[in-house]
């Protein structure tokens, strides 16, 4: 490429290799020039040779298609905002154009309006995580929708309040999500400022199965004490009782340095005259019973 067309070629690369005939004309190169030199790849969207095609790359061409009306959405979205279970596959994005032209694997959301909040995720312009988490919801089924929200509350992308309104704001009779977005918020509602979302799937089962046995007293999710050299935080604990619980997932506890760091901690919490119970998925998943049936005997041996 001559270098009178430096500018068009590096403004592409920040795009991962794409250009529209406008910017081209704005950079200095005419519309003619870029159609006959570099292969269309959408309506109005032209790509460079130099650059291999990626998922990112066609996510891109479609915010670029729709100008700045236009932004990824649904499970592109969730995925460029790395919620978990959204891997890259299908490209969604919301726009107020019609998606006339477009290839089959383009699935265009008409709106009056693009969302206020949306914003960029490395250059791709993306819907805001609350109104990405209500889009998905109709996607997906409860269980997976109920994780997604728990990543996003983890991660702080959103609040329960935030999704609250975003529920009342966006979440219509015509959005096909609103029914699972209002019973996964009631649900969550229901424990008010103690409510904490699990950090792993193995927490999550933890503590739907605590919550079913309704003999044993009230847990603290995610209890956090001194234990005389650091902070440390256990994934579910009954602190009258001086009882902690663990779950170890091979993806947190797997390697030697995590082993060592649990142990340690298990020698000062006994010091203090705590008991820390450790239970893996096996036992959690395939032997429920047993677990509650060790937490409730250690529970009334504690009492005493």
């Amino acid at each position: 490429m001559a270098d009178i067309h430096s500018d068009a070629r590096k403004l592409a690369l920040t795009q991962y290799g794409l250009l529209t005939p406008a910017q081209a004309e704005t950079a200095g190169w005419s519309r003619k020039g870029l159609r006959s030199a570099w292969e269309r790849f959408l309506p109005g969207v032209y790509r460079t040779p130099e650059v291999e095609p990626c998922w990112r790359q066609s996510a891109m061409g479609l915010c670029l298609w729709g100008g700045g009306t236009t932004a990824a959405s649904h499970t592109t979205a969730a995925c460029l905002l790395q919620l978990k279970g959204f891997p890259e596959g299908e490209f969604h994005v919301v726009s107020t154009k019609r998606d006339q032209r477009l290839p089959a694997w383009a699935h265009v959301h008409r709106v009056n309006q693009v969302c206020p909040g949306t914003g960029r995720i490395e250059a791709i312009r993306v819907t805001p995580p609350w109104i990405t988490l209500l889009d998905v919801c109709h996607l997906v089924g409860l269980d997976h929708a109920g994780r997604t929200l728990d990543n996003a509350l983890l991660r702080r992308l959103v609040s329960l309040p935030q999704m609250a309104w975003a529920l009342e704001s966006f979440g219509g009779p015509g959005h096909s999500g609103t029914a699972t977005m209002r019973a996964l918020l009631r649900e969550r509602g229901a424990l008010g400022s103690r409510y904490v979302p699990p950090e792993s799937d193995l927490e999550e089962y933890l503590y739907k199965l605590v919550a079913s046995a309704r003999d044993l007293p009230e847990p603290v999710r995610q209890y956090r004490m001194w234990d005389g050299t650091q902070w440390r935080r256990f994934d579910l604990a009954w602190p009258r009782r001086r009882l902690a619980v663990e779950v170890d997932g091979w993806e947190a506890h797997g390697s030697r340095e995590a082993f060592q760091d649990d142990r340690t901690r298990d020698a000062r919490m006994l010091a203090l005259g705590w008991v820390t119970l450790r239970f893996t998925w096996h036992d959690v998943v395939d032997r429920p019973a047993w677990v509650l049936g060790i937490i409730r005997a250690t529970l009334l041996q504690n009492a005493r």
